[in-house]
């Protein structure tokens, strides 16, 4: 169960207990910030009211504080700790039992140890409220010298820790924290040698010159200045000596077990999500494998060290073990690509990665598809291997494995568990490499149980991401090998067809994994992409889950108010965002998928002893995207879906049905729905569920 906490550092992040996510307004945060950065002490009504509504009347302002109080005062009610206090005409907000990351930081920040400096480091996640705005003068006014304040804070703090690491002759501690420095404050030349000596100390010289350049294009691109003397100086004495630099060992040969790189864990929605982070390029690389994988097993592998070291060289490389397998917590029961997004989420904000190249596998394509749709934003690209749309034969798709040719390799999985793997699939070049093939088998069994690892095949043959794709919008590269005997080539090509502006290549040999034949090929291929210009500026379009909900039989006032409380409820557990609302009928975005389902189920519940029946309909689709408003296609075709919902029936389309796989939810076929702006007919489904009473 989760502990409640506020985290307000680079962005705004509210939990209570058991990890329920309110959904404040824009302005409620503000209101929650600004209260808990002076917690314990009274505010009065009429300074938040013209602190956040400056712009409207004194009435409007008053009635806009009434409701954010009140969404506030609920939410604080079901969190598990805090409270929210009021007066009359004052407000305080007290944090007991609250995990608050600024006051932690500030404590942290202030202490003598590097250990709390590291910790008050790792706490800055990036500035106050990140991403908010809300064009109130006196709130922006506030907000910028508080952001400040922090911002001068954090940077004191990794000015100490370099100063110590330089002192305790740590290179490598000193480089974690001269580029976190660097990351907020590029034109600071001192960063820019410590990091240098650094890296010259850990006999990597020519990377250090490299740095040099980087300070040389930064200082010339944004003040037009040379560096200083003493950075000059400092290039030209590592210049000099990189004739005589020790050469780097073999990338090819195998790992030594103490070379091996250390594993960190972060929660994600309470469960432990392995990580390893290698490689000093000037590019994050997260790399999400297929199937079942093992973090430390993977350098046991000459081969696999190798394409890991080699991606290493030319970036950040991330590599996450998926929940229920490898180093990450087991027995978790089937995971939703929901779920594993979020995931590799928690371990991007735990290295500080903002906007990552994401490389997806074989199964891990699907679940980056659905982040570079979702988080447009945090993915600077995408490259996929072997990856595919959908995991089951249809007649507009037949390429993939039928229903029996699905059972016939878990048959075969089941059957030869433990023994030296077979190759023909996944490897047939490797097939007569019986060092290999030992070492798979090893992998495979200490990266799930074998009835995890029947059941996590079996749930990535269900996927079908098929209708996202076109919602995805970032530099895309496909890789597909001719004779791979997992994913045909039609697979590769299907994508690379259904993803604007994507690239596809397609690479002679049979090999499904990456390690295999010519696998410096592949990777020469996503060093040349990954490394080539990518476009900076951030997308506008999301994909969203659309909620569009009516309530049948609303009776006089009294209880439309009551009912409207129980639906904003809904939302602010669930974690939408209102597009419109009438009376009795509402659409609502969430960003999860099915988060949007059990908003639905949850208020239907609440309602049904009332005598009110719920009818809900569910859709996923690229949106327009202006701060908190919303339009596009998919919020139309949800609204014209709700027509089709019987009272106290909730449809979801197909493709909702297909992303949710593995959430325990059930779907029965109900028909189709044609609609402008849709190429075909869409196909809706009843959600299984359990109105009270039944």
């Amino acid at each position: 169960m989760t502990a409640p906490h506020l985290h307000l550092l680079g962005g705004f992040d509210f939990n209570g207990v058991g990890a329920t996510a309110p959904a404040f307004s824009r302005k409620a945060r503000g209101m929650v910030a600004y209260l808990a950065l002076q917690a314990g002490q009274a505010q009065s009504r009429e300074k938040l009211a013209a602190l956040l509504w400056s712009l409207n009347g004194e009435a409007q302002a008053r009635m806009s504080l009434r409701q954010a109080v009140s969404s506030v005062r609920k939410a604080i009610s079901v969190a598990g700790g805090g409270r929210f206090l009021t007066d009359g005409a004052n407000l305080a907000l007290h944090l007991d039992d609250i995990d608050f990351d600024v006051a932690r930081f500030e404590a942290l920040a202030a202490g003598p140890a590097p250990e709390d400096l590291e910790q008050a480091a790792a706490l800055y996640r990036g500035d106050l409220l990140d991403g908010l705005g809300l064009r109130e003068e006196p709130f922006e006014e506030w907000l910028r010298v508080e952001r400040e304040r922090l911002r001068a804070i954090a940077v004191a703090a990794l000015d100490r820790l370099i100063n110590h690491y330089t002192t305790a002759a740590d290179p490598a501690a000193c480089i974690r924290a001269a580029m976190r420095l660097l990351a907020m404050e590029p034109l600071r030349e001192d960063a820019h040698r410590a990091l240098m000596r650094s890296y010259a100390a850990q006999g990597r010289v020519n990377l250090a010159l490299k740095q040099y350049e980087v300070c040389r294009d930064a200082l010339q691109r944004e003040l037009r200045l040379m560096p200083e003397a003493e950075t000059r100086h400092l290039h030209d004495e590592l210049r000099a000596r990189r004739i005589a630099s020790p050469a780097r060992p073999s990338a090819s040969s195998p790992e030594p077990e103490s070379a091996r790189p250390p594993t960190h864990y972060v929660k994600s929605s309470g469960v432990n999500i392995a990580y390893q982070v290698t490689g000093d390029g000037p590019i994050d690389l997260v790399y999400v494998p297929g199937w079942v994988s093992n973090l430390d097993l993977a350098w046991a592998s000459p081969r696999f060290a190798h394409v890991l070291k080699r991606l290493g060289s030319f970036s950040r490389l991330i590599r996450i073990d998926k929940r229920g397998t490898g180093l990450s917590d087991r027995n978790v029961g089937l995971p939703t690509l929901e779920q594993r997004m979020e995931d590799v989420r928690a371990v991007l904000d735990d290295v500080g990665s903002d906007r990552p190249v994401l490389f997806g596998s074989s199964e891990g394509g699907p679940m980056c598809l659905l982040f570079a749709a979702t988080y447009p934003e945090r993915t600077a690209a995408l490259v996929l291997t072997g990856a595919y749309a959908r995991g089951t034969w249809s007649k507009d798709y037949p390429w993939a494995r039928t229903v029996d040719e699905v059972q016939q390799d878990i048959d075969t999985v089941e059957r030869q568990w433990g023994e030296p793997a077979d190759m023909r699939n996944a490897a047939p070049s490797l097939i007569e490499n019986m060092v290999e093939r030992e070492w798979f088998a090893a992998y495979l069994r200490n990266s799930a149980s074998p009835a995890d690892a029947i059941a996590l095949w079996r749930w990535g043959t269900e996927i079908d991401v098929r209708d996202i794709l076109p919602a995805i919008h970032v530099p895309t590269l496909v890789l597909q090998r001719t004779g791979d005997r997992w994913v045909k080539p039609e697979e590769g090509r299907y994508l690379a067809t259904h993803i604007e502006g994507a690239r596809y290549v397609e690479l002679a040999g049979r090999d499904h994994v990456i390690w295999g034949e010519d696998c410096d090929g592949l990777i020469d291929q996503i060093r040349d992409f990954v490394i080539g210009a990518l476009p900076p500026a951030r997308a506008e379009k999301v994909l969203i889950s659309v909620l569009a909900l009516a309530i049948d039989g609303v009776a006089d006032d009294a209880k439309a108010a009551g009912q409207a409380d129980i639906v904003r409820d809904g939302l602010l557990l669930g974690g939408g965002s209102e597009i419109r609302r009438s009376r009795d009928t509402l659409l609502a975005a969430f960003q999860r998928p099915t988060r949007s389902i059990e908003c639905a189920m949850a208020i239907a519940n609440r309602l049904g002893p009332c005598g009110l029946k719920v009818r809900a309909a569910i859709h996923i689709g690229e949106c327009e995207a202006r701060g908190e408003d919303f339009s596009g296609i998919a919020i139309e075709v949800t609204a014209r879906l709700l027509d089709h919902a019987k009272p106290g029936q909730i449809i979801a389309s197909r493709t909702m049905r297909d992303l949710v796989v593995g959430s325990g939810l059930t779907f029965e076929e109900q028909g189709e729905m044609k609609a402008s702006g849709l190429p075909g007919a869409l196909q809706y489904f009843a959600v299984t569920w359990a109105p009270p009473g039944l």
